[in-house]
């Protein structure tokens, strides 16, 4: 059975499967420092060990994490990379929003002031805010 909230985008980016994920970072990977960011990145077992790890994931979903960031299959691949240490303010080019936060000018405005140079798009692809 295919299952699509197990598909890497529907687990880590928002979408219209879920509602969980509300914001994405869209940043510019073709710079020579964004490499050494992927030091930081929780999905590769071989940088972040499992203990250090824990406190990122949710307990529910914790087990099932470690397994498969070891054992890479079509719904965990090398694809991805979760980078918990920060990303630098000038390598981000926009955000990505959810529909829940697409509609709260609240936040939108929030996300502005933190990154004035980003551009903000919804899940149509759409820029909302220049």
């Amino acid at each position: 059975m295919w299952l699509l909230e197990q598909t890497k985008e529907a687990r880590f980016m928002p979408s219209l499967a879920q509602n969980n994920v509300q914001i994405g970072i869209i940043f510019n990977g073709n710079n020579k420092y964004s490499k050494i960011l992927l030091n930081g990145d929780i999905l590769n077992p071989n940088i972040i060990n499992d203990k250090d790890v824990k406190d990122f994931i949710n307990p529910k979903y914790y087990e099932k994490f470690i397994n498969d960031r070891k054992h890479k299959d079509d719904f965990f691949t090398d694809r991805e990379s979760a980078i918990i240490f920060g990303i630098p303010s000038n390598f981000i080019e926009g955000i990505l929003v959810g529909k829940n936060y697409e509609q709260n000018t609240k936040i939108l405005e929030e996300i502005k002031q933190l990154l004035p140079n980003a551009y903000i798009c919804n899940l149509d692809g759409k820029i909302i805010k220049c």
